[in-house]
């Protein structure tokens, strides 16, 4: 029993290697009709890594014919399915460019925004990826407006536009919590530009005058006017934009609090050289 399961696994080991070497002469040969074959067999069974050396192949001497385009094409998909996401991207769009009449360009163009979302990261990273794929889909929908693929791109982007706001929001939320509050005011802020239509604007918007509240109450007697100012403005920006809102209570305390200390502030700055 002992020698017939040595004999099975040096017989897999034999057809292993001579799987392998049969692989290494079809990359060494001279025989592109067959590498194609091979190739296409490859990928059609999700063998990327080996498909991808055939093609490379096959690219350096159909380059210029009619079967550059198929190639190309099958190359970047290689790469897409090896999980290469940036490279595949940079590959749909140069094919894109290289072949625009193609039957194939539409498609091309939109998995080159699709890789970079697919590249795109957690929220809590650099949101460079997401940035492109924001662009590159909406280059997709501008230059494809008729395209079924329309309704999809708007998704992506939406999920992606959600996930740059929770980015800028809980950017803005640490400022708030290690007690930097002027960062913390201008990044709510820029949310607010940013993201108009966000489900936390009116929590930003007392946030915004909570953070400038805060930043004055831990100013100089010198600087507490304007800031206690900025606390002010933003109140009655808010008060303009969400009149019945829910947590108008807590903004009329935070606009409250404001006028009195800021006349309390300018009382005491009589007694300070603000001018040195």
């Amino acid at each position: 029993m002992y020698r017939s399961a040595v004999l099975s696994a040096f017989a897999i080991i034999i057809l292993f290697a001579s799987g392998c070497s049969g692989y290494e002469k079809l990359l060494k040969s001279d025989d592109f009709d067959t590498k194609q074959i091979k190739a296409q067999e490859y990928y059609n069974e999700g063998d990327y890594a080996k498909a991808l050396p055939l093609l490379d192949q096959l690219l350096a001497v159909k380059s210029g014919t009619a079967q550059e385009e198929e190639i190309r094409y099958f190359i970047a998909y290689c790469h897409y399915g090896q999980s290469e996401f940036l490279l595949s991207a940079s590959l749909f769009k140069s094919f894109w460019l290289s072949f625009p009449r193609s039957y194939r360009a539409e498609e091309c163009l939109y998995m080159s925004a699709y890789c970079l979302y697919k590249s795109s990261p957690g929220y809590e990273l650099d949101q460079t990826e997401t940035e492109k794929a924001l662009e590159s889909f909406q280059f997709f929908v501008d230059t494809y407006d008729k395209s079924e693929r329309i309704q999809q791109c708007n998704d992506l982007m939406d999920e992606m536009r959600l996930k740059m706001e929770k980015k800028m929001y809980e950017s803005a939320n640490l400022y708030y919590n290690t007690e930097n509050y002027q960062a913390a005011a201008i990044t709510y802020e820029n949310m607010l530009k940013e993201f108009p239509e966000t489900k936390e604007a009116e929590d930003v918007g007392v946030l915004i005058i909570r953070s400038y509240f805060n930043y004055a109450v831990q100013s100089i007697i010198c600087k507490k006017e304007e800031r206690y100012n900025k606390a002010i403005a933003s109140f009655n920006q808010f008060k303009e934009k969400y009149p019945a809102s829910e947590n108008m209570n807590e903004a009329e305390s935070l606009y409250k609090r404001s006028v009195s200390l800021k006349e309390k502030a300018l009382n005491e700055k009589e007694n300070y050289n603000c001018n040195e």
